[in-house]
Formats: C-alpha cells, sequence, structure tokens
C-alpha cells in the first residue's frame, strides 16, 4: 500500500486552517503525515489554531515547516524534500474534505498506469454537478488544461488537467518533471498538469474525490485581499508566463486566457475599473508584467529540482 502525504501551504488563514485540519483527523483512512507549508507572519497568528497545530505535531500527526518569505510554488517544492511519501495529496488551506478523500485518492494508484489524480471542488455557491462533455479528451492537452471544470460529474482518464486545491502526484514522478514553476505565483498547477501530460504521465480525474472550498476571502494569493502583497499586475506577470510557455501555437487561446485574463487582473479589475485614477498606473505595470513574463518564459522552468535526473 502506497503511503500518502496531505500537503497544506497556509498564508494568513489560520482560522480556516484550523478547520481543515480538524476535518483531515476524521478521515477514513488518514494520510501518513500532514505537512503544513506555514508562511503565515506571527502577527496574524491564531492562538488557538497554533495550540491545535502544536498539539497534532507532538502526537506525529503533522509536521508543520516554516517559510519566511510567502510563495506558492516555492512552498510546494519544499514539501518534496520534507517528506518521501509515495503520494502527495496537495490541498489548499480553506477547504472541508469529504471523509473518504484520501482514500479515494489512493484507490486510483493500484492502477501503476496512473501518474496523478485531480479529485472535485465544490464551493458553497457551486454545488452542481458539471456534466463532462463526451469528447473532452479528444481535445488536445493544453485545450483541456484551460478549458475544465472542477466539478465534472464523471470519471476521465488521461484528462490533462489538475489544480492544486485538490491534487495527488506520486513524488516520484513530480521530481522527473522537476516540481512546481517558482517562476509562477498562481496557476501552477496548470503548468503542471501541462507538463506532466506533455512528458507521456497519466493524470485522472475522479469525481468522488471530493472537497468544498471554502473560498476564504483573506490570505493565500486572493488578490482583493486589501492586505496581499500580490497585487493584480504581479499576477499578470504568472498568467502572460502561462501563455507564453503554452499558447503560443494556439491564438485564440493566447489572447483569451493571456492578454485578456491579464487585463481582467489589473486595468479592468473592478476596484481599478471604478477608480479612474488607477488606470494609467495599471496599464503601465500590464506592459511592464508583460515584458518580464516574456523574460522569464525565455529563460524556462526555475526549481530545485531542475538539473537533477
Amino acid at each position: 500500500m502506497s503511503s500518502i502525504a496531505a500537503i497544506i501551504p497556509s498564508y494568513r488563514r489560520d482560522k480556516y486552517l484550523l478547520t481543515t485540519l480538524q476535518c483531515l483527523e476524521k478521515q477514513t483512512r488518514m494520510p501518513d503525515i500532514i505537512l503544513v507549508i506555514d508562511q503565515t507572519p506571527e502577527s496574524e497568528q491564531d492562538i488557538k489554531c497554533r495550540q491545535y497545530l502544536k498539539t497534532l505535531e507532538n502526537e506525529g500527526i503533522v509536521k508543520v515547516c516554516h517559510l519566511t518569505k510567502p510563495a506558492v510554488s516555492p512552498a510546494r517544492n519544499r514539501a518534496i524534500v520534507e517528506t518521501n511519501a509515495d503520494i502527495l495529496l496537495y490541498l489548499d488551506d480553506d477547504i472541508i474534505p469529504d471523509r473518504d478523500l484520501v482514500k479515494n485518492h489512493l484507490r486510483n494508484y493500484t492502477n501503476a498506469s496512473i501518474h496523478g489524480v485531480a479529485g472535485s471542488i465544490f464551493t458553497p455557491f457551486h454545488l452542481q454537478w458539471v456534466p463532462t462533455p463526451h469528447d473532452y479528451t479528444m481535445k488536445n492537452n493544453v485545450w483541456r488544461a484551460y478549458r475544465y471544470t472542477e466539478r465534472f460529474d464523471k470519471y476521465i482518464e488521461k484528462c490533462g488537467f489538475m489544480y492544486g486545491g485538490n491534487f495527488s502526484v506520486r513524488r516520484d514522478v513530480l521530481l522527473k518533471v522537476k516540481g512546481w514553476d517558482e517562476h509562477i505565483i498562481n496557476y501552477g498547477d496548470r503548468d503542471l498538469g501541462i507538463r506532466m501530460t506533455q512528458a507521456g504521465y497519466r493524470i485522472d480525474y475522479d469525481p468522488e474525490a471530493i472537497i468544498i472550498h471554502l473560498c476564504a476571502p483573506v490570505g493565500g494569493t486572493r488578490v482583493t485581499d486589501p492586505k496581499t502583497h500580490w497585487k493584480g499586475h504581479l499576477r499578470c506577470v504568472s498568467i502572460f508566463y502561462l501563455a507564453f510557455r503554452h499558447l503560443t501555437r494556439h491564438p485564440v487561446l493566447f489572447c483569451k486566457y493571456g492578454l485578456w485574463r491579464a487585463a481582467r487582473f489589473s486595468f479592468l479589475l473592478k476596484d481599478n475599473f471604478m477608480r479612474p485614477q488607477n488606470w494609467f498606473p495599471e496599464a503601465i505595470a500590464y506592459f511592464k508584467a508583460m515584458k518580464i513574463a516574456l523574460r522569464e518564459s525565455r529563460e524556462g522552468l526555475k526549481s530545485p529540482f531542475a538539473h537533477e535526473k
């Protein structure tokens, strides 16, 4: 039986993290270890959550690793170093997992040809299944990576997509594809799914591996959080970077998921759009982000595992 580690990068969401951990303790198949990559500054830590974390650490249920500089992809890469579990289950810190979440991820790995599993994600506002298109897997893998829903109603073999909030992967495969790309602030899950599929690895979608995503309004990389240091134009760098890396041969997708999506996170972001004084500096930032992303895309993958064989 494969061992499995639940990986939870967390930033400024202690109260949500507490709920997530309490739910994970009730799994029908507990993770062999819960690894919390903690990036929350001491001034914003919740006492109750910290006491609970300490208790779980003492019981050997949780391992806490601290990063002083918050960053999603480095946090996910840190997990690869901190555990030798066969399967890494990446979860958000603001979720309620189904009691069979871990068991349902693990059951897929009895098939040696499966290298990653994407589970389903509901939110308090989206609780209905979405019919699975009959021709979905006939599309190319880049199209699938951009045009999925987290609530397809049927199992999909070789789905070609993943998302970091509810995704598991064989640790050795993750190392073979060089881990998470640290050029990316957001949407690193989309990049990883494309790279795994292009490398010949199989990702399946299992609708019975379920979480409810609470969509915390603060913390994480939430761009609308007034305290975030990831401003909209910084997220634009990731959007452009992915477009330059994966969409240059797909002009329609490049415009929709590169140029247009980046605009929505900069000068067309609601908070900016309603303030005309922000339009010019945000437009300048938009083109600056494009320039940075182009340069980084030419540099290629940034990862501590990039030069490993």
